[in-house]
């Protein structure tokens, strides 16, 4: 990712919809893996949003490629991250009970070696927790500006996760509410050439909107605790170390 993105996530994560609809999004997929407890990884942890949100369920440890989003996590107090590739983590065998990766295979180019290291570094029968950004039909400037070498359909992502030698535990689509506008507002994007100086898709809506949208995730979180959903902006599992 360019300095500019972190800067524009770090100013708008504590707040903004999309990252604060993520935290919803991940306690309720935690909670499908017995809870956020012990030792836990968040692999691509950027500016810190994640980790916060962890750091009162258990020690959580951040790790991101770029030296700039871990100086932002120290300046929220975030004090155990490492600068670090995902294709090589830099800790031993069996260090984490749980791994936490929203975001981050998509960047890869080889996703055998990132799903090897996240079973790698797992205890046995530890937990990752995996969401990628679903659907090739939403690909957009915003896939292109971060640097993303895919999309993935459901199918897709279980198949790579279970070849690196987990056991599916959980999966659904997510994102479900947002999948409708996101669709329509990428394609006109894409074929009508809207807002073609846009990089990524972080506009800050009005406040009221913003709030509503909130809700939105915060019905999807509890839907998420009971079923899975048929579509989304997004692709998750929780798997198990086998």
């Amino acid at each position: 990712m360019h300095p500019e993105e972190f800067r524009e996530m770090q100013a708008i994560e504590e707040s903004h919809f999309w990252f604060a609809g993520k935290r919803l999004l991940l306690h309720a997929l935690l909670d499908r893996a017995g809870g956020a407890r012990g030792r836990m990884l968040d692999v691509g942890c950027g500016t810190g949003g994640i980790l916060l949100s962890l750091a009162g369920d258990a020690d959580v440890v951040g790790l991101d490629s770029d030296a700039l989003p871990l100086r932002f996590c120290r300046d929220k107090g975030l004090r155990e991250v490492v600068q670090g590739s995902a294709l090589a983590l830099p800790f031993a065998d069996g260090s984490f009970d749980a791994c936490v990766t929203f975001d981050v295979l998509e960047h890869v180019d080889d996703e055998r070696l990132l799903l090897g290291e996240l079973r790698r570094v797992l205890r046995p029968g530890g937990r990752a927790v995996i969401s990628v950004p679903a659907f090739r039909a939403l690909w957009s400037q915003h896939d292109e500006t971060f640097q993303h070498r895919r999309r993935y359909r459901q199918s897709e992502l279980l198949a790579r996760v279970r070849e690196a030698g987990f056991a599916i535990e959980w999966s659904s689509y997510t994102n479900f509410f947002v999948f409708p506008p996101a669709l329509v507002w990428r394609v006109l994007r894409r074929w009508a050439r809207i807002a073609p100086g846009m990089r990524t898709d972080f506009f800050v809506p009005p406040r009221i909107v913003n709030r509503a949208l909130i809700f939105a995730y915060w019905c999807e979180a509890q839907l998420l605790r009971r079923v899975r959903l048929p579509f989304g902006v997004s692709a998750a599992c929780v798997a198990r170390r086998v």
